[in-house]
């Protein structure tokens, strides 16, 4: 199974995913978390993307299709989280799992409104104590998210892999639909 997951940050994504990936037994490839390890550890990447990250700004597409390519190639299914954010990446991806024939099975979208997202990402920042989870990050980053990212949902729902989940119900009601939505994929 080859999932992506889309949706503003606080949607629930990265739980969703992972559970997912535990379910269905794919890896989830998390971008944020990728490049959050990287900072972590001070790879080279890590150095280029902390300024980034804490800003609450998109990372550079070349350096996000090569890592999301490194990833992908070595898999068979996946749940993609946290990637593609803009156009430009949604073509690359397309691209790209044109070139290692792995094709999307189905979009996620988990729609949150803003007001939600923003309470549930202060409430992480509080607890994880994330940079990003900073109130002037989240807001830079949903601005980004109604910005770019919309644009990428539009291409997915233009294209019919697009299935749109109310990501502000319980973490159990958001599950129920998803796994509604994957049991029709394999069906």
């Amino acid at each position: 199974m080859r999932v992506l997951i889309l949706g503003p940050q606080g949607s629930g994504k990265g739980t969703q995913a992972a559970r997912i990936a535990e379910t269905y037994g794919v890896p989830h490839v998390a971008t944020g978390d990728i490049l959050r390890s990287a900072v972590a550890d001070g790879t080279e990447l890590g150095r280029r993307v902390e300024p980034i990250l804490d800003r609450g700004d998109l990372v550079p597409d070349d350096l996000m299709i090569r890592l999301i390519r490194e990833c992908l190639e070595r898999v068979d299914g996946f749940v993609l989280d946290g990637f593609p954010r803009t156009v430009p990446q949604v073509e690359a991806l397309d691209v790209m799992l044109d070139e290692i024939e792995k094709p999307l099975d189905v979009v996620l979208l988990l729609e949150v409104p803003d007001d939600i997202a923003v309470e549930r990402l202060l409430e992480r920042g509080a607890v994880e104590h994330r940079a990003d989870d900073e109130p002037e990050a989240i807001r830079n980053r949903l601005r980004l998210y109604h910005q770019l990212t919309e644009a990428v949902v539009e291409h997915y729902r233009s294209n019919g892999t697009l299935v749109t989940v109310a990501g502000d119900q319980s973490v159990e009601e958001v599950w129920a639909s998803i796994e509604d939505a994957l049991t029709k994929v394999r069906a």
